[in-house]
């Protein structure tokens, strides 16, 4: 072949080179998907006069074996069952292993006279392949793969050539990564969206209020937030101050966390107010997030309003199961006192008969009467204050009057067992928030099980044995410890992990309920303290621990009436007793006319409003349960004639009459509890009847 033919060749296969450099790089840039751009380059390079060109990624180790992408040409056929990888093996030594593992092209001029190309050569013969270059695309560690261009003619890939062709390589591999840059940004958006998209329709769909506010404002808040706090189109929660939702009771502490937001996922329990102003409560997690790119609060709402009345109603259950179990006990404590004044007064009343009762012995006798009396009082008083529901506000109070109050409810039953109780009460305030009433509970129900332990033992101890209890109560740093100890049997280990259990009993079946520690443990918590099983030699110990109110400058006592009433009033004041116990209403009367009042008596409602309209009275003293024509009827007619007029309510009942009566105490109306002090309530007329000052 002349000079001037291979010159020609020459310029043919650089013109090649270009042409390919240039429609590789068009493709570059028109391509849209990875594949499709390996198939166009391979289809470029097969139309630029090349048996076969193809594309192949190198796969991972230990394998390296390398997967065929895209491949065009006549020979196309030659790569099937051809094994190729870029291990340093027979199958990783040929040009595409050479070309990945180097980074560098490598180049066959004659397929028939290269050693390292002897494994593929019968096929390359038959195929028409006598040339070939592969170039690695990818650099360094991102190294991709390699691109392979095949000759029907010997020598066909010079350094010129080879040269173009690399730009090829390179720039496919800058579209690779651009393409795969972009596809990984797709993919992103797309999980982005999707995932926003789970998001909403989680919180839309959400059962809990969720609202997002930022700087006390709100922000959004989802389906359920507008149905819980009764917001509509027209009285929407976006823009409203997050504070509109939040009960004056609970404000201090709302406003406390908007100005210092905690750290983290934090759960309190708030007060909360719909849009009409009625109040719910409600648990509140709260958390920060970023909100269109502002830093923001998230609240998740749940109404615990339906929750908290079921366990109101689990707690008075209890309760109610406390004073059963305490039933026999409470019998005889009042027994005890009816039978000194049933005693006193038949007695009284033989000497009396007989002649042979002076002025002095009478007068002891209805001071026992009295005092008596008293004591019943108590008793009552206590079961009134433990069975009914509490409904009492949180607020501070003297730990060691509710365990005291406690012993003594049961002081009296635990004495005809042989049981004696030991307490170490502080002479000094332990204040803590809380309920009086529900620390009671507690107490009742820790000294009963101790009382029950102790009398169901006594067969089983030796001759000498007797029962105690013992009772500390005393200030701890911050907070407050209460011990209840008995020297009983104690518990056996298998039953202490599940004594707190709601309906877990250590009792015979028939006289536990299993609820009494469960709710005592919940309404210790409550108070932000715990209730648990101490070790003890001896018996069972169980510790209540509550957080001391620092703040709190102690219970104020109670204010005392005055020893004496005040002078006796004239015979001008009227007063009207209304009872349907006669007995009662005459001893009333006749008590109130020895002070110098004017007295009337009724016997019902009906006939009170009949006595009152003719002869209206200054001071009307009422029982609330009557038949024909009750108090409260009769109380909202009087207040209806006269809103100022004294009125003094007395009732023994419990329940739904006892709130009646609470709701209707004001300054012109007092509540008082049978059995009434008489001179109690000589006072309180005395006070109404004064001229207001």
């Amino acid at each position: 072949m002349s000079r001037g033919s291979d010159t020609n060749t020459g310029r043919r296969r650089m013109d090649q080179a270009a042409n390919l450099l240039v429609r590789a790089t068009e493709a570059l840039l028109q391509a849209s998907d990875e594949l499709e751009l390996l198939e166009q380059i391979c289809l470029i390079g097969a139309e630029a006069d090349h048996r076969l060109a193809w594309i192949g990624y190198a796969g991972p180790p230990p394998g390296r074996k390398v997967t065929v992408m895209a491949r065009a040409g006549q020979a196309v056929d030659y790569l099937s069952d051809i094994p190729i990888s870029w291990n340093d093996d027979e199958f990783g030594q040929g040009p595409t292993g050479i070309a990945i593992r180097s980074g560098q092209p490598f180049v066959v001029s004659d397929t028939r006279s290269e050693p390292i190309f002897a494994p593929w050569r019968e096929k390359a013969e038959l195929y028409g392949i006598r040339s070939s270059v592969a170039l690695p695309v990818g650099e360094g560690e991102q190294r991709i793969g390699a691109l392979m261009f095949y000759s029907a003619q010997p020598g066909m890939f010079d350094a010129q050539v080879v040269g173009m062709l690399m730009g090829v390589a390179r720039n496919l591999s800058h579209g690779i990564a651009t393409l795969r840059m972009r596809a990984r940004h797709q993919q992103i958006a797309k999980e982005l969206a999707e995932s926003e998209q789970r998001y909403r329709s989680l919180v839309e769909l959400a059962p809990d209020a969720i609202v997002v506010h930022g700087h006390g404002s709100i922000l959004f808040a989802n389906h359920a937030a507008i149905h819980a706090f009764g917001a509509s189109s027209w009285a929407p929660l976006t823009g409203r101050p997050v504070l509109d939702l939040v009960h004056p009771d609970s404000r201090g502490d709302a406003l406390e966390r908007l100005d210092s937001p905690p750290p983290g996922h934090i759960l309190n329990h708030y007060r909360l107010l719909r849009l009409d102003g009625t109040a719910f409560e409600a648990e509140v997690l709260a958390c920060s997030i970023s909100f269109r790119g502002l830093p923001a609060r998230l609240l998740v709402v749940r109404d615990i309003s339906e929750r908290t009345r079921v366990q109101e109603t689990l707690l008075q259950t209890a309760k109610l199961a406390t004073l059963g179990e305490m039933a026999a006990g409470l019998v005889h404590e009042l027994s005890q006192p009816l039978n000194i004044i049933r005693l006193a007064a038949e007695g009284a009343l033989m000497l009396i008969e007989r002649d042979k009762a002076n002025q002095e012995f009478q007068t002891q006798q209805f001071a026992l009467i009295a005092e008596q009396c008293e004591r019943t009082a108590e008793i009552i008083d206590d079961i009134r204050i433990f069975s009914r529901r509490d409904t009492t506000p949180i607020q501070v109070f003297d730990a060691a009057l509710a365990v005291r109050s406690a012993i003594e409810v049961l002081d009296g039953q635990f004495r005809p067992d042989g049981i004696a109780v030991h307490h170490e009460l502080p002479p000094v305030p332990l204040p803590v928030r809380g309920r009086r009433v529900q620390l009671e509970q507690v107490m009742l129900n820790l000294l009963n099980n101790a009382h029950h332990a102790l009398r169901d033992s006594k067969d089983s101890m030796p001759a000498d044995w007797s029962g105690e209890i013992f009772v500390r109560a005393a200030r701890r740093d911050d907070h407050v410890e209460i011990v209840i100890t008995d020297n009983g049997p104690g518990l056996p280990e298998s039953m202490k992990t599940h004594l707190f259990e709601p309906f877990f009993t250590t009792k015979e079946a028939g006289r536990g309920t299993g609820l009494g520690l469960s709710v005592s443990h919940g309404l210790i918590t409550a108070m932000k303290g715990s209730l648990s099983l101490r070790d003890s030699p001896a018996g069972a110990s169980f510790a209540i621990s509550l957080p001391l109110d620092l703040d709190a400058a102690g219970p104020l006592p109670l204010p005392a009436l005055s020893p004496a009433l005040a002078q006796a009033g004239s015979g001008d004041s009227h007063i009207l007793v209304v009872d349907d116990e006669a007995t009662a209403a005459q001893t009333l009367a006749r008590y109130l006319r020895e002070l110098g009042y004017r007295v009337s008596i009724a016997g019902t409602g009906i006939e009170a409003w009949k006595l009152f309209s003719e002869d209206p009275a200054d001071v009307v003293i009422t029982d609330l349960r009557m038949p024909a024509g009750n108090g409260e009827q009769l109380v909202e007619k009087l207040r209806d004639y006269d809103p100022l007029l004294p009125i003094v309510i007395v009732t023994g009942h419990l329940g739904a009459t006892e709130r009646v009566a609470a709701n209707l105490e004001d300054d012109r109306c007092a509540v008082l509890k049978k059995p009434v002090a008489l001179g109690q309530l000589g006072e309180l007329v005395t006070v109404f009847l004064q001229p207001p000052t």
